[in-house]
């Protein structure tokens, strides 16, 4: 038919609002640089010069380096930590330590749903989940030779339990009543309360969360934790027990190199890894990171819009991305919601909350925004195979409470039941004053810049008078209670629905507008009924019937108030050269994600091969 093959004035505009998006995705950093030639061959006919060293490094091959460019967006430019590796004191970036020389005592594959002892070999609570034992794996070493031991996790959390001013104390202030060294490879840790959760919150490494160690026979010797640098390199600090150890640092870049004698692979335990040199650059434009990838300067770089990740690709056909087809990266922890400050008028109205999630097309934000490479979310949860079977098991309640549903119709009805009227601009009025509001977000992030424009025009066309910024003091912003409607993700849960409702919609965290909230119930959503039953949750494992009947009458309450509205999934389309490494992870390989800011990166440093 005719008109399939016709845009209408809506089209055109939110063509011209996608290119806005990713224009202010892309060109958001520093200056142009200069033009790179694309490379015009696959892996298999590039020479493998040797990679740039800093004066006084032994020269590895290009062919047996990896390059990481981006982070994960931070530190835009220049390295602020140049002589920071001290886990416990803010300010660190993710450029190597968390992730190639300090190992979790488990880790968690998101994508896989597969759960690693590492450091530690197993743990056992007792019947109540009052008390764990960790059991230290036979054989695991710091880098100075020094056996890592059940001393080192005891020192580690006490540390934090004296210290309540360093990063994770007080999370483990909340969970940690005291710990005891039964052996040098048992450590019992008696919690707060029930807890079947803390050795999966708070000792495995997934995605950004997790408590890291620290070497006690190094610590016990800093004067003020806090301010302890670990860093000298006569004495070999920063200390480690992971396979990789700095050789050079400065605000471009911090390279680590491989360690011929790293505990895991003297014991068996894992393959020595093949990158030799493993070099992190900080957050640059994405413009840059195109071009260096496209000629081969870099193996790894944070996020691309689509639009890039196709210039990428035609200019070089070894770039990869997690999957070939649609939606073509991986899924991120982060789902994206349109949240407001719900202690604010209309938002304080589940009803007006409601009509907005029907004045919005998802499949048009997919469309434009993204270029078909994210899909819509039905709750504030990744579609992670943990998290599945829960979703499955309020299907009925998606189709009585549709949160995807696009419905301009229903929109106008609950807004009319409400008193509202519109005026002669289309736009909705009450009392003589209409809706009128700002949707706050990040000034670049590849899951929420793009789609912030398309979302607004949509809301203006539904008769909502929205526009939408991208201040610098976005977080504060948002944590203050002052940005009344905004784009933000749920870092939450992975596989059991509890720590999103427990971190993110419990009334225990909510503050009054003006007073900081430090990413947990941003919404100002509070009901009582609704944290009662997720209190309930608490001290159930995740593998017991009785959570998801809790999860269930949680969902009963949220869903009919609707504290934010679901989105889109945060999909990272992440570009990976195959010049000189393969086995990277795809949905058919899912042994990790390929977010090399990330903790888990571990897991894909040892499972990387070269490519020549």
């Amino acid at each position: 038919m005719r008109r399939r093959f016709m845009f209408t004035r809506w089209h055109v505009s939110l063509v011209l609002l996608a290119m806005l998006a990713l224009l202010m995705v892309g060109c958001a950093g520093a200056g142009e640089a200069p033009a790179a030639s694309p490379a015009e061959n696959g892996a298999a006919e590039v020479a493998a010069p040797a990679a740039p060293a800093a004066a006084g490094l032994a020269e590895v091959p290009r062919n047996r380096t990896l390059i990481a460019a981006g982070l994960g967006g931070e530190h835009p430019g220049a390295f602020t930590d140049v002589e920071l590796f001290n886990a416990y004191a803010p300010g660190l970036s993710r450029s190597g330590y968390t992730q190639a020389c300090t190992e979790g005592l488990f880790y968690y594959n998101m994508i896989g749903d597969t759960f690693h002892p590492w450091l530690a070999e197993s743990f056992e609570f007792n019947d109540e989940f009052t008390e764990v034992v960790v059991t230290v794996r036979d054989g695991a070493a710091w880098s100075d030779g020094t056996p890592f031991t059940a001393n080192d996790i005891a020192f580690s959390l006490n540390l934090l339990l004296e210290n309540p001013d360093l990063n994770y104390a007080g999370e483990i202030i909340d969970t940690v009543a005291s710990t005891e060294v039964l052996d040098e490879r048992n450590v019992r840790i008696v919690l707060t309360g029930v807890n079947p959760r803390f050795v999966f919150d708070k000792l495995t490494f997934h995605a950004d969360l997790g408590v890291p160690m620290v070497p006690a026979h190094v610590y016990e010797t800093a004067d003020d934790p806090a301010t302890f640098s670990n860093y000298d390199p006569d004495q070999g600090w920063p200390l480690c027990t992971g396979p990789y150890e700095l050789v050079y640092t400065d605000v471009q870049r911090k390279i680590w190199d491989l360690r011929e004698d790293w505990w895991g692979a003297v014991t068996g335990f894992q393959p020595l890894p093949r990158i030799e040199r493993l070099v992190f650059l900080p957050g640059m434009d994405e413009n840059t990171m195109v071009q260096m990838i496209s000629n081969n300067e870099i193996d790894l770089a944070f996020s691309f819009t689509a639009q890039n990740m196709e210039l990428a690709q035609s200019q070089n056909s070894a770039i990869t991305t997690f999957s070939d087809e649609p939606p073509y990266g991986f899924l991120d922890w982060w789902p994206i919601s349109l949240a407001f400050n719900t202690e604010i008028e209309p938002f304080n109205d589940p009803d007006v909350r409601w009509a907005i999630s029907y004045s919005l097309d998802r499949d048009e934000i997919i469309q434009f925004a993204f270029r078909n490479t994210t899909t819509a979310i039905k709750l504030p949860y990744p579609g992670y195979p943990g998290m599945q079977p829960f979703i499955d098991a309020v299907a009925d309640l998606l189709e009585q409470y549709p949160t995807t549903e696009y419905n301009p119709d229903k929109a106008a009805e609950i807004m009319e039941s409400k008193g509202y009227s519109k005026d002669s601009e289309g736009f909705w009025v009450k009392d003589g004053e209409r809706i009128t509001f700002e949707i706050i977000t990040f000034p670049q992030h590849p899951s929420t810049t793009p789609q912030v424009p398309v979302v607004t025009e949509q809301l203006r066309r539904a008769g909502f008078e929205a526009s939408f910024l991208l201040p610098a003091d976005f977080v504060t912003r948002i944590q203050t209670g002052s940005a009344h409607a905004f784009l933000w993700g749920h870092g939450g849960s992975m596989r059991d629905p509890y720590a999103t409702l427990e971190r993110l919609y419990h009334i225990k965290h909510v503050r009054p507008t003006g007073e900081a909230i430090p990413f947990t119930n941003l919404y100002r959503w509070a009901n009582q009924e609704f944290s009662d039953i997720v209190d309930q949750m608490t001290g159930i494992p995740e593998d017991d019937p009785r959570l998801k009947d809790l999860f269930r009458q949680a969902m009963e309450i949220w869903l009919p108030n609707l504290p934010d509205v679901p989105l889109v999934e945060t999909v990272i389309l992440l570009p990976r050269n195959t010049t000189y490494w393969t086995n990277w992870p795809t949905p058919d390989n899912d042994y990790v994600h390929e977010g090399f800011w990330h903790r888990t990166a571990m897991l894909l440093w040892v499972n990387l091969e070269p490519a020549q």
